[in-house]
Parts: C-alpha cells; structure tokens; sequence
C-alpha cells in the first residue's frame, strides 16, 4: 500500500483587499473614472442618433457603478482621481464623429485587458469578485459597438488591447 502523502493545508485568501490590491484598485478605479469622463465628453459633441446616445448613457453610468464600487473596496484609500493621460490622449477622439465610436471600442477593451491583467494578481477575494464581474460587462461593451454602423464584431472580439498596468505592476 502505497504511503499516504501529506497535504499542506492551504491559506484562505483574504476578502479584505491587501496593500498591494489597494494599489492596483486605485489604479482601476482612475481609469473607471477616465472613461466614464470620455463617454461625457463624447456625448456632449452630441454626434450620436438618439439610440446611440442612450446606449453611450447607460455605459457612461456603468463606468460611475463601477468607479463607485471600486471606491466602497477600497475605503480611505481611495484616490478617487481620474487617469489624466488615458482621458488626454483619447478626449479630441470621442468627439469627431469618424472616430469617437471605434475609440470608445478601444476604451471598453483597454478596460478588459487592463482587468484580466490584475485580476489574477488580487488577493483579496472581495476585489476578485468585483473586477471580475467588471470584466464582463465591459467586454460585452465592446461588443456592442461592433454592431454599431460601420464597425464589425470581428473588431470587438480580436481587440489587442494593451492592459493600463502590467503583469509586473500588478504583483504577477
């Protein structure tokens, strides 16, 4: 009869997020805050159809629960800021008509990317569940807008979006 193996008992991680996850969820939370500040800006151009503008709406306010959401994990510690340069470096975009749909896109994947890439590395199993479930629904985001006039799904779906933080910052 073969000896029996001992097995270590594992920890159970921590709901609570660590110092290190208040990091990265600081950093989420800045770009919740940037996007939901471009969806604003693309909206005050104006340049959408009525359904557009109330999809553009309802994804604004997503990015508001979320920032919200992310604050309520994060506590005292929130920063509550948002990204300056991904909000600078996208804001003339959103508001011309040719490109503010397909920039918008790259937002809602920048998210995706941005969340898988830290979602592996929480500790804390509340702001896993949190971003996780974040994830989703922006990834869900991105597919909409392929199936707005002039952009394919093809473009939601193979998006090679660079993640805000990389596996290294992200304590991978």
């Amino acid at each position: 009869m073969p000896a029996k193996k001992s097995v270590t008992p594992q920890a159970i991680p921590p709901n609570q997020p660590t110092e290190a996850d208040l990091i990265m969820l600081n950093d989420v939370q800045s770009a919740e805050l940037a996007v939901r500040d471009l969806y604003d800006t693309a909206l005050r151009a104006g340049a959408f159809s009525d359904e557009q503008t109330g999809v553009l709406q309802l994804f604004r306010d997503h990015h508001t629960a979320y920032a919200q959401a992310i604050n309520g994990i994060i506590g005292k510690s929130a920063i509550n800021k948002r990204n300056e340069s991904l909000y600078s470096s996208n804001s003339d975009l959103v508001t011309a008509s040719t490109t503010s749909l397909p920039t918008l896109q790259s937002l809602e994947n920048i998210l995706v990317a941005t969340h898988t890439t830290i979602v592996g590395s929480l500790i804390g199993m509340d702001a896993v569940t949190l971003i996780a479930s974040i994830l989703i629904v922006e990834a869900r985001h991105a597919a909409v807008f392929g199936s707005a006039p002039k952009m394919d799904v093809a473009s939601a779906l193979n998006d090679v979006a660079a993640s805000l933080v990389t596996s290294n910052s992200a304590g991978g």
